[in-house]
């Protein structure tokens, strides 16, 4: 597992999940394919043109809709163009962890038949919110699953979360979101066994002595010296996971975005075009992309 190389993930999760985590009202109908309509098929074109293959987390209950919908095409797409899917549990409850054994294994395995009823043979889970334990690790490893990437070893990333829930707090509104898993902000920062031996874990990167996380709000969106001081510290490290989300290629200007979002997220404020063009570019520099599962092959 040494070399040169780049993991790239995203997580596919729907609108009503940053509802979610800003406290605000489920979205409406015409907002739920947002991400698996138009986000997910411009990250295929820019994989496409960059010859890249990926992970893609998807929610269960997001595609079930969508296959419901007749807008399933998208995630049959990504099959075929070689990447992979993996397991972003059912209803991506941000309480997962909380829930007793059974109900758990029932929402992972009810993700995992659905995932497997579009032709993929998911082998990876990642935890909404990255919120995990080794029981809900444990359930992942009954199911047959060799890796988790739900590890985010980043004390930046737990301070500013607790910092948003105490915002929304401040403002009167309930955020989703839950302050779990401290354990694995000091965690390590390569891939490494968890689980009893059971399971890999492929940490999403946090890099320099900061831990600055490696994700797609700050690479992409974030301030300048941010944007910077991230892109040269991939750039020099032999083996990146950088990930992202489905909102990371979302177009405020075109794609069906309650206004309110575009206030709490900043890739919302920084316009597609820059961000596509940010992402390529990093891309490009840093080759040797490779889905999650051959990282452990």
């Amino acid at each position: 597992m040494s070399g040169r190389r780049t993991l790239v993930s995203v997580d596919l999760d729907p609108i009503g999940c940053y509802h979610a985590i800003h406290g605000l009202p489920p979205p409406p109908d015409e907002h739920a394919d947002v991400v698996l309509r138009r986000c997910l098929p411009r990250f295929l074109a820019l994989f496409a043109e960059l010859g890249v293959r990926a992970t893609f987390f998807v929610v269960g209950s997001d595609a079930e809709s969508a296959r419901d919908r007749g807008a399933i095409e998208p995630l049959s797409r990504a099959i075929a163009a070689g990447h992979e899917l993996g397991n972003h549990s059912h209803a991506h409850a941000y309480d997962l962890v909380r829930w007793p054994a059974v109900a758990i294994a029932a929402d992972l395995a009810r993700c995992d038949a659905v995932l497997r009823s579009l032709g993929a043979t998911p082998c990876g889970f990642r935890a909404p919110g990255y919120t995990h334990d080794d029981a809900l690790l444990g359930e992942v490893a009954a199911l047959g699953y060799r890796y988790d990437s739900s590890a985010l070893p980043s004390p930046p990333y737990y301070a500013a979360k607790l910092a948003a829930i105490a915002w929304h707090a401040l403002h009167r509104r309930r955020s989703q979101s839950l302050a779990r898993s401290p354990g694995a902000l000091f965690g390590p920062r390569t891939i490494h066994r968890v689980a009893g031996d059971r399971l890999w874990e492929l940490p999403i990167s946090a890099l320099g002595p900061l831990r600055i996380p490696l994700v797609g709000t700050f690479v992409l969106a974030g301030p300048p010296w941010l944007r910077r001081t991230l892109v040269r510290a991939a750039l020099r490290a032999d083996e990146i996971h950088l990930e992202l989300h489905g909102l990371d290629l979302v177009d405020p200007d075109e794609d069906a975005i309650d206004p309110r979002l575009h206030r709490l997220q900043p890739e919302l404020r920084t316009p597609l075009a820059e961000r596509r063009e940010r992402l390529a570019s990093l891309l490009r520099e840093r080759g040797a992309v490779t889905r999650l599962c051959d990282a452990i092959a």
